[in-house]
């Protein structure tokens, strides 16, 4: 369970992401959301990291659910999952927040080297997740 930011841009952050975790992305980041807008019935992730760090931003994740499916679209894969207006948007004390973003492309260049490569990323790929939560705001001021 993850949502892989390896940029503040949500569509730059898609764009770049491997077909492969593209398309997790879509079902993970529908999971997360359907969790924290109650639409789940299970508790199964209710204290996994990937969910906390949304807790709150509901809407913003929307916004990056919304982004991976239309690169979906975008480079031609069939798309059967539903697209959503974001009424307004609060982004995460994190967002922006470079050792945040760092660390996600530390963990893509280990997933898929030959792939990320391609961007020139300056991280080693080793660096652990770095997962925020809707209660060390304090951390981004």
């Amino acid at each position: 369970m993850q949502t892989f930011l390896p940029y503040p841009n949500y569509v730059d952050s898609a764009a770049c992401l491997d077909n492969k975790r593209l398309g997790k992305q879509r079902v993970e980041a529908k999971q997360i959301h359907d969790h924290l807008s109650g639409f789940s019935r299970s508790d199964a992730w209710r204290n996994h990291p990937a969910v906390l760090m949304w807790t709150g931003y509901e809407n913003a994740l929307l916004l990056y659910y919304c982004t991976v499916v239309k690169e979906w679209i975008r480079r031609g894969f069939e798309n059967n999952m539903p697209l959503y207006g974001v009424p307004f948007l609060d982004m995460p004390p994190w967002h922006g927040y470079q050792p945040f973003h760092a660390s996600h492309r530390s963990n893509l260049l280990r997933k898929d080297p030959i792939h990320y490569m391609i961007f020139g990323w300056e991280e080693p790929d080793d660096l652990p997740y770095y997962w925020p939560s809707s209660c060390d705001r304090k951390t981004y001021a």
